[in-house]
């Protein structure tokens, strides 16, 4: 390689670097979405990810204080690309998580290219809408279609430019993803769908784990910026909102007295029992108490017991009063 070949490289001495007076570390979301950097949500499908970034979409659009318990630091508008989903169910959506827009804020695309030439779409766009800072992709696997390689180095070239785009022009963006079937074993990250390139390219991974027929789940959140966590946080199944706390979903609206009747039964059972136990306390069958459990579990009052079968009061509730 001769001289006009050779490539320069930017080195700086630690010195130089220690005295150099960079940006301050800041949020969209405080210590939940970076104000910039590549973000990945990760979630087994139908667990409420689309429910999750379109709320928190809204709540920066459109003035909301706080994103579940998280102070939103940062306003902008934002462009969501719902890639599987239709005009009609996000107008839906929106109707029932009850943030009415007032501008547009919020833009939605419902098809975008795909793979490298949706990221040149994309970087297009955003050059020419500067106001623009935060972009959701709903899903990696919809806007990667038609990708032939999947291995490691190819996701994670592939993602590299996504995570460039964003550090570029400041811009956080979120891409939403899939679990695939855990090992034992694994660790709670590995089952993020894909290569290990999607968490190496990621700044931010932000994991939504919930049971079926539970409304409880976690979040569990690691970033190179940021100190990791963990937290349960709750899905109303009424609005399809998500919160911090159970105890706005598990209100006294939604205990009606046939439900307070079974809480009552729970406590007098010991905490724990069986819907046949508690159909002799407060009549009906076992099969009508077993439904009645299971609805009461979408609103947070109770939980899955110790063993098959058996029901308790839901640990985020048994300090709270129902009265």
């Amino acid at each position: 390689m001769n001289k006009a070949q050779q490539k320069s490289y930017d080195i700086k001495g630690a010195e130089t670097i220690m005295k150099t007076k960079y940006p301050e570390f800041d949020f969209f979301i405080e210590n939940l979405i970076p104000s910039y950097g590549l973000v990945l949500l990760a979630g087994a499908p139908k667990v409420g990810k689309s429910w999750f970034v379109l709320q928190m979409l809204l709540s920066i659009c459109y003035n909301e204080e706080k994103f579940l318990n998280y102070s939103i630091l940062k306003r902008s508008r934002c462009l969501y690309l719902a890639l599987e989903d239709s005009e009609l169910r996000i107008q839906k959506r929106i109707e029932k998580q009850g943030i009415v827009p007032e501008d547009e804020n919020l833009l939605i695309a419902f098809s975008w290219r795909t793979n490298e030439g949706g990221v040149h779409d994309l970087k297009k766009h955003l050059k020419e809408n500067e106001d623009i800072k935060l972009v959701c992709i709903d899903t990696k696997g919809k806007f990667s279609e038609g990708r032939d390689n999947e291995s490691f180095q190819s996701d994670y070239a592939w993602m590299g430019e996504l995570k460039k785009l964003a550090d570029e022009l400041k811009v956080a963006i979120i891409l939403i993803t899939h679990f695939r079937k855990k090992k034992a074993d694994e660790d709670p990250f590995e089952v993020i769908s894909g290569s290990f390139a999607n968490m190496a390219a990621a700044d931010t991974t932000i994991m939504l784990t919930r049971f079926r027929n539970q409304n409880k789940a976690t979040l569990l959140v690691t970033s190179r910026d940021f100190q990791e966590y963990e937290e349960d946080i709750y899905f109303d199944p009424t609005s399809c909102t998500w919160s911090s706390g159970g105890k706005n979903i598990a209100s006294v609206e939604n205990l009606t007295p046939e439900r307070d009747k079974i809480i009552e039964a729970l406590k007098e059972l010991g905490g724990e029992a069986s819907p046949l136990e508690i159909s002799k306390i407060v009549g009906g069958t076992s099969k009508n108490i077993s439904n009645m459990l299971t609805i009461m579990s979408q609103y947070g009052f109770v939980e899955k017991g110790s063993k098959r079968g058996l029901w308790k009061i839901a640990t985020s509730q048994e300090e709270f009063d129902f009265e």
